[in-house]
């Protein structure tokens, strides 16, 4: 992975995880406000807040990468904070980002779970896909749809499931896809499957055995 450094509103993803200098880390729910940014502790607060609540760093996933912020906090409530951001911000560009080509089953839905369309995913990446639709499926643009990819040979077998939004559409109804929500988990089962394309990808190229 690469690093580079941006302004301090480089965007953090609405979860992450908040450590201390003592080791201590958290998972949080994160909001934007103003300059500073409030976080919700959501297990794990006793302990962390009975420390210091300097040189603390925060991290989430953004749409670009991983985003790390030090900074320092202010208890507003039981298991509010507000994070006060430091001058600079790390983006961390990471690998599983990368896009393999795939041709998995994709199955969109609306909030009320009714079937929106069903297609194939053209390429995978861990933070979203290129789906092919039939060209008389409507799909929604910048607004959270819920998906199902299915990575393995059955309908159930390694399903990653989630929220995304539609960024682009072309002519032939194919578009791409940006993940907004997807469970631990999940993520981590479809960075699996984008290395492990890459792997064979790349023997396949080198002319090695399989």
């Amino acid at each position: 992975m690469t690093s580079l450094h941006e302004t301090p509103h480089a965007k953090h993803g609405p979860t992450g995880r908040l450590s201390s200098p003592d080791g201590l880390s958290v998972p949080v729910s994160i909001s934007s406000h103003g300059d500073d940014l409030l976080l919700v502790i959501l297990d794990g607060v006793e302990e962390f807040v009975a420390g210091p609540l300097s040189l603390l760093m925060l991290e989430s996933t953004g749409h670009r990468g991983v985003v790390r912020t030090s900074g320092s906090a202010e208890l507003v409530e039981a298991n509010l904070l507000r994070f006060v951001l430091e001058d600079s911000v790390e983006l961390v560009q990471r690998r599983e980002f990368v896009r393999v080509i795939a041709a998995k089953r994709v199955v969109l839905e609306d909030e009320e779970g009714e079937v929106l369309a069903e297609g194939l995913s053209v390429d995978i990446s861990g933070g979203g896909m290129l789906v092919q639709l039939p060209r008389s499926a409507e799909v929604p643009m910048d607004t959270p749809i819920f998906f199902s990819l299915f990575l393995g040979l059955t309908d159930y077998d390694d399903q990653v499931s989630g929220a995304a939004k539609v960024v682009r559409r072309n002519a032939e109804n194919r578009i791409a896809m940006e993940f907004d929500q997807i469970a631990t988990r999940d993520q981590e089962r479809l960075i699996r499957f984008v290395f492990e394309r890459q792997r064979v990808a790349l023997r396949v190229t080198r002319g090695d055995t399989l």
